[in-house]
């Protein structure tokens, strides 16, 4: 078995997964079903969870930013207050998000029932997740990737999942674990089409975590990692007044780093039914399943553009940050969202007027995204890498288990030869992304840092090129491939 480090949930917080003690036991059924009956009774009674059908949450949910910095509360958070409305009996989940604290705040109405996913618009497009241009208030269809977010949470629920896995087929135990020195048994089966692996503390009898492997491809945030590892912890255990006990803190991490927090500031259990709540209208059934059933990063590169003969912008979601031609052959800035994404702004990059191949790419951003480098990397093209960003490209290999052309990390500054003409790379430290990269090309007067869009960055960029001397008129970013510097 291998090891898990576990990192901290919360502040003060430290779990170390570990190896078992000892040989693996035999797999039992019968012993997996004790551990789970004794988690089933800690939360009341096997007959009052079954007997859940419905359930109300208001909730808030705080959004951490995926990171690889050993430093404590790198994460950025953000928070979102939303009541999370379910009826099992009909597979449909409603979740009323408000995001803000002031006259700027934001509201929306998500609806999932069984296959299909939609949403009540704010008016206009609702991006990635909901491109379609409707009205203010009007209905309109959600993405995939919010049919299989409803599957997740409906899985994890502590009673679901203690429920499900008892009633699996394939149940099992695995030899006993510890967490922070604590002693767990572990049990795995498949539950609502997740291979989970369940941690139950022996002495307590409470549920601790499952885990699982998953490959979110829709998701335009988590298609980068391509299949990775999911936790979800649970804590902060409460009695209500019907005499359910029922975690309030949910904390799930991604690719072995925090991903959310999820707190239950409320519950009403088997509230009155609202089949109206959950209407899907025929119509939206079926544009859901002409529109919205691809990835979120699936869109078209039509509107690719070429600047000054020597500058792309791919002008789509998910794109690499564009491309610039460095002699004779381009240069790729940043890898895009997915595989996918690196495939397109390459396959447009050779059809567009003086087109050719990209014989390289640049990753400058130690953040996430660039899920693109797998691609790249299997078709024999170079990624050069920012130190800091090796950790991430790291995960997003991993993920993807791909074989070909090994990134090359730029930990000292040098010159790279491209297409007969020469550009420098430069590590460079900005205040929340230390490890990030400057591009510097002499005869295009040009330099580029991605996170050069925050003004802050900017100013760290300009110093630098005064610092060395450069001649530099222009300046890229992700987000203005060419400008003034």
């Amino acid at each position: 078995m291998r090891l898990l480090d576990s990192r901290a949930l919360s502040a003060g917080a430290f779990c170390i997964l570990t190896t078992a003690f000892g040989p693996a036991a035999p797999s039992s059924r019968t012993a997996a079903i004790a551990a789970i009956d004794t988690a089933l009774a800690r939360m009341g009674s096997m007959d009052s969870l079954t007997r859940i059908e419905r359930v109300r949450f208001d909730m808030v949910t705080q959004w951490q930013r995926t990171t690889f910095d050993a430093r404590p509360y790198r994460d950025q958070p953000s928070y979102e207050q939303h009541t999370d409305l379910r009826d099992y009996t009909i597979d449909a989940w409603r979740n009323t998000r408000r995001f803000g604290f002031n006259a700027s705040a934001r509201s929306f109405v998500d609806v999932v029932r069984d296959t299909v996913a939609i949403r009540r618009s704010e008016g206009g497009s609702g991006g990635v997740a909901s491109a379609a241009v409707v009205a203010a208030g009007k209905w309109t269809t959600l993405n995939e990737a919010y049919v299989q977010e409803k599957n997740e949470l409906f899985a994890i629920a502590p009673e679901r999942l203690l429920l499900g896995a008892r009633n699996a087929s394939d149940l099992r135990a695995l030899a006993d674990t510890t967490i922070a020195g604590a002693h767990h048994a572990r049990v795995t089966a498949m539950v609502n089409g997740y291979r989970m692996t369940i941690f139950l503390h022996r002495s307590s009898g409470y549920l601790t975590a499952t885990r699982f492997r998953t490959a979110e491809e829709s998701d335009y945030g988590l298609t980068p990692w391509g299949t990775m590892d999911v936790e979800f912890w649970y804590s902060g255990w409460r009695k209500s007044a019907n005499g359910l006990v029922y975690p309030s803190q949910f904390d799930v991490r991604r690719v072995g780093q925090p991903y959310k927090r999820m707190t239950i500031l409320s519950a009403v259990w088997n509230p009155p039914a609202t089949p109206d709540s959950f209407a899907v209208s025929d119509s939206l059934r079926l544009a859901h399943v002409a529109n919205s059933r691809r990835p979120m990063h699936d869109v078209s590169y039509d509107s690719t553009t070429l600047l000054r003969e020597r500058f792309v912008t791919f002008n789509a979601a998910g794109a690499p940050a564009g491309a610039v031609k460095i002699g004779s052959a381009w240069l790729l800035l940043e890898a895009g969202q997915a595989p996918l994404s690196a495939q397109r702004a390459v396959e447009h990059l050779a059809a567009i007027q003086n087109g050719g191949a990209a014989a390289a790419t640049i990753v400058t951003t130690p953040a996430t995204g660039n899920g693109g480098v797998a691609w790249l990397t299997s078709h024999g093209i170079t990624v050069h890498v920012a130190p800091g960003a090796a950790p991430f490209i790291n995960a997003v290999l991993s993920g993807h288990e791909t074989h070909g052309t090994k990134p090359r990390i730029e930990p000292t500054p040098r010159w790279i030869r491209l297409g007969g003409d020469s550009l420098w790379v430069e590590p460079i430290d900005f205040a929340d992304a230390p490890g990030a990269m400057v591009v510097y090309v002499p005869s295009l007067d040009w330099v580029y840092s991605g996170l050069a869009a925050n003004p802050v960055n900017l100013d760290r960029v300009r110093a630098l090129v005064r610092a060395r001397g450069w001649h530099a008129a222009r300046v890229g970013t992700s987000r203005s491939i060419v400008g003034p510097l």
